[in-house]
């Protein structure tokens, strides 16, 4: 599809969501779900090393009208009520909406989206989020069944890696493999997330136009990193991910928009609770977050939509000089006080820190990242923990909270006070 747009290519991106069978423990919350994130390989043009979730570009092949044919087989029931799903909400932003060429109209970008999310979580990750085409037929899902759960395929390792191999090699193998399995993707189970447009960055010229989905699974799938785009995969919780980020000493980076998503997951502890409110989210279309770079005294900002300093008319293409507002970072905040940002600035140890900061409702009905609950409690757990010595017997060099125990303590001596 990259042909088709002059500025950036267009992509789908998967938070695959999995239930956990034990509680899932971090300094900052426990939860009963855990999320799938992948390594980028250092040899990647765009986000190297950086920890991201499954996805990837969008491929003609996403946009066959070959699917229609395939979704077709489960009859009349089962189409009108995907039909009716995708179509929820209304027009969306610009990567759903815009017109396309013939070739690419066929097929709702609602659904070739969402097949490219799966299409890439298979590559990446060995995940097939499918579903049985003979199963649909006798039991099709409609609107009433919703929120639903995704379906892992399992099919066997012998018959699925020679599949995931040459759907790798070539996205059109996607479509062949599914006709031959007698499976559609699970499109059902995919709800529209959010929308991120790269920004324009200096001296960097890939941009994507990227379609987030949220998916919800009832157990951890096995999932094995393809070699070829990954070098690690990791489940763990959306606090564990931010915790390891924040730690200096942790190879584990994130870029902007997974850190947002993650800090949107804050909000949530339990996943049935989370999978009802992307459903319930998902009958307003997403917005469409395009950060625009602007450079004040002491720190480069990143406003998001609805930021008091976000422009009316943003420059997608590059075509202005980039925005700059006179004022250091706190006299803008006051300024400016509606806030939808990221400030990049240097501490006094001179690293680079980046503050996320948003006190607005969503138009979407996203929720704001939890970052200032998140920063507070870290704060208060630094303060509060202890580490031990090395030569400590119990615990050694591990960070704990104040205590201990004496004989003294139990001395009959406390009697005595009055």
């Amino acid at each position: 599809m990259s042909h088709i747009l002059k500025h950036w290519r267009e992509a789908a991106t998967l938070l695959l969501v999995a239930k956990s069978r034990t509680p899932v423990v971090s300094k900052f919350q426990t939860c009963n779900f855990q999320m799938l994130m992948l390594k980028r390989s250092g040899k990647s043009k765009f986000m190297p090393k950086l920890h991201v979730f499954p996805g990837g570009v969008a491929d003609a092949a996403d946009f066959s009208p070959e699917w229609l044919h395939q979704f077709g087989k489960l009859g009349d029931d089962s189409v009108d009520s995907m039909k009716s799903f995708l179509s929820r909400g209304g027009p969306g932003p610009y990567m759903f909406s815009r017109e396309r060429p013939n070739e690419f109209s066929e097929v709702p970008s609602e659904l070739a989206f969402r097949i490219c999310a799966i299409r890439e979580t298979f590559e990446e990750s060995g995940i097939l989020l499918v579903r049985d085409i003979n199963r649909l037929r006798n039991e099709p899902i409609k609107e009433g069944d919703q929120p639903v759960s995704g379906k892992s395929s399992i099919l066997s390792d012998s018959i699925l890696k020679p599949w995931r191999e040459k759907v790798d090699e070539d996205a059109s193998q996607f479509i062949i493999m599914c006709k031959t399995l007698d499976i559609v993707p699970d499109v059902w189970s995919l709800f529209e997330w959010s929308n991120w447009l790269t920004p324009l960055l200096p001296g960097k010229g890939r941009r994507y136009d990227t379609a987030f989905f949220l998916c919800v699974v009832d157990y951890i799938p096995e999932a094995i990193h393809c070699n070829k785009e990954t070098t690690e995969l990791e489940w763990s919780s959306a606090s564990q991910f931010l915790l390891k980020h924040q730690d200096q000493s942790n190879s584990l980076k994130l870029a902007p928009p997974q850190i947002v998503e993650l800090g949107r997951i804050l909000h949530f502890t339990d996943v049935e609770k989370l999978k009802a409110f992307s459903w319930d989210r998902s009958a307003v279309r997403v917005q469409q977050y395009f950060p625009v770079i602007c450079r004040c005294d002491d720190a480069v900002l990143f406003l998001y939509p609805g930021d008091d300093l976000y422009p009316d008319n943003p420059d997608f293409d590059g075509e202005r000089e980039i925005m700059s507002v006179p004022g250091t970072m706190e006299q803008l905040r006051i300024k400016y006080p509606n806030m939808n940002r990221s400030e990049m600035f240097h501490a006094d140890d001179a690293s680079e820190r980046r503050n996320f900061v948003c006190n607005i409702k969503m138009k979407d009905g996203q929720l704001p990242p939890l970052f200032e609950t998140f920063d507070r409690c870290q704060k208060i757990m630094q303060m509060l923990m202890l580490k031990r010595s090395g030569k400590s017997k119990f615990m050694p060099k591990l960070h704990v909270f104040p205590g201990g125990v004496d004989d003294a303590d139990f001395s009959p001596n406390w009697g005595m006070i009055q």
